[in-house]
């Protein structure tokens, strides 16, 4: 429980470090940036979380790019802060926002919600992220739309390729293993643990048209 409340509570100090820094800089990204890896780096420790990474060039070879990974647990978005670090946008579901911890850090670091229950709504409110896409920041989605229970991975939806292919960039996949192990799904309670993470090759999408997105994805 305390080390729970230690990773979660960093997030406060990295907000105080990193915005102000960031400010005196002149950039609100680059607040974003200081806070997005301190948190990262604070919350990951405090949990007592051993990353280990495979492939980790992978996510530095191409940028901007969309980033995929299995969404199995609710510390998946401190681990993906902890490799991401930078000039990252992340897509979430709209309940996040009223998360009272998670949600107004989460508006903060311009995260793009969707209703995931609402098609339209959902490929209206996906303009702002194909928009930070061709200002070169990266997007991170779970293409499973939600956390799976197993380590089975769920059926992908088509936003994240349909973005990728629209904004001519790359699908870097990352895999997580043992994410369960730290907090599983209605978990509350983070346990330490070692997780694997392995980064794929960037896959390109320029050549890709609608009538062979189905096939991509499968394969994906």
């Amino acid at each position: 429980v305390a080390r729970t409340l230690l990773a979660v509570g960093s997030m406060w100090p990295s907000l105080l470090l990193g915005i102000p820094a960031g400010l005196v800089d002149g950039s609100w990204r680059q607040a974003v940036n200081l806070v997005v890896s301190l948190w990262g780096e604070l919350g990951t420790a405090l949990a007592g979380i051993d990353l280990r990474v495979t492939g980790e060039e992978h996510l530095w070879e191409q940028r901007p790019a969309v980033f995929i990974f299995n969404h199995q647990s609710g510390i998946d978005m401190l681990l993906l802060c902890k490799m991401l670090r930078r000039d990252i946008v992340g897509i979430a579901k709209q309940e996040a926002r009223r998360n009272p911890i998670f949600g107004p850090v989460m508006a903060i670091a311009g995260t793009v919600f969707i209703d995931r229950f609402n098609h339209a709504r959902a490929v209206e409110a996906l303009k702002p992220a194909l928009d930070a896409l061709r200002e070169g920041y990266s997007l991170v989605i779970a293409p499973e739309g939600t956390r799976s229970p197993t380590p089975r991975v769920g059926r992908f939806k088509k936003g994240a390729f349909h973005m990728a292919m629209a904004a001519g960039v790359p699908i870097v996949p990352i895999v997580f293993r043992n994410t369960l192990d730290a907090l599983p799904k209605h978990g509350f309670v983070v346990r330490p643990a070692v997780v694997e993470a392995t980064v794929l090759p960037p896959i390109p999408t320029s050549a890709w048209t609608v009538d062979m997105l189905d096939a991509q994805i499968a394969r994906i």
